[in-house]
């Protein structure tokens, strides 16, 4: 998935529950304390999304937060607050070695998944790569009970295909 918007997240999050589809969120951060106003933290992040409720979802993990989503809705510029670095006076940085490195990831992820090199008692979470410490740290799944998305729960979007609406905003008139 290539996006910088929470909205896109949710959209996509739900076209892999109700589809049944497996995808990959990707992204990177620099993140800048306001205090010092040094870089704190530089990470990417690889998320592998599976129509599976053992996983959990984007929404599950709090990756798209219902106030970020509401104040995209209602902000007209499509998004300074969406910026790769938390302050505003700082230029944004080329996070494109960042994006690399979790593209590769959720390729080779995808591939051995589809191609069954990966056996099938390995465990997939999702990885944050702190490029400054040249660390990797795996998030594991906590999935939600009651997930509107990925749970089995019969309200969920879960295998539901064209049965269920997609969380789509309505087009503007133009």
């Amino acid at each position: 998935m290539a996006t910088d918007s929470i909205q896109s997240r949710l959209v996509f999050n739900a076209l892999v529950h109700q589809y049944l589809i497996p995808g990959a969120q990707i992204g990177a951060k620099i993140s800048v304390d306001k205090k010092t106003r040094q870089i704190s933290e530089v990470f990417a992040a690889t998320r592998l999304v599976l129509p599976s409720p053992t996983y959990g979802c984007l929404d599950c993990h709090g990756f798209i937060p219902p106030a970020r989503l509401q104040q995209e809705a209602l902000t007209p510029a499509e998004r300074h607050a969406q910026r790769y670095v938390d302050d505003g006076s700082v230029p944004e940085p080329s996070v494109i070695t960042l994006n690399a490195l979790s593209a590769a990831q959720a390729a080779n992820d995808l591939m051995m998944l589809f191609t069954g090199l990966y056996d099938d008692s390995l465990d997939l979470p999702y990885l944050m790569t702190f490029a400054r410490e040249r660390a990797v740290s795996p998030i594991l799944p906590h999935p939600e009970v009651a997930c509107p998305d990925c749970s089995l729960h019969p309200k969920s979007r879960r295998a539901r295909g064209d049965r269920a609406r997609l969380p789509c905003r309505p087009q503007k008139a133009s």
